[in-house]
């Protein structure tokens, strides 16, 4: 029991993208969180509005692609109306 407790709070601490001050980003963190731990990105991408149906009518989702470089990586965020839905990152 306490191997699957060790190695549930090890995934849990693994999981997400570690800012240089040590906080951890995750998907779902609203995009506030970037531009408090990591300042604005290099480059922001605005893919513009995609429409969808819920909830008994059309919503509007505003899709967005933040960049951000550090050290020699290239760290990639979607963001989806202000929240953390994807992270990518590539070597230089």
């Amino acid at each position: 029991m306490k191997k699957l407790l060790f190695i549930l709070i090890a995934v849990m601490l693994l999981t997400g993208f570690h800012a240089p001050n040590g906080n951890i980003i995750s998907k779902g963190d609203f995009s506030d969180k970037l531009l408090i731990n990591l300042g604005n990105p290099t480059v922001r991408t605005d893919l513009g509005l995609v429409q969808t149906r819920a909830f008994g009518g059309i919503v509007y989702i505003k899709r967005e692609v933040w960049t951000y470089k550090i050290d020699q990586y290239n760290y990639r965020f979607i963001i989806e109306n202000g929240q953390i839905v994807a992270d990518h990152w590539t070597r230089f």
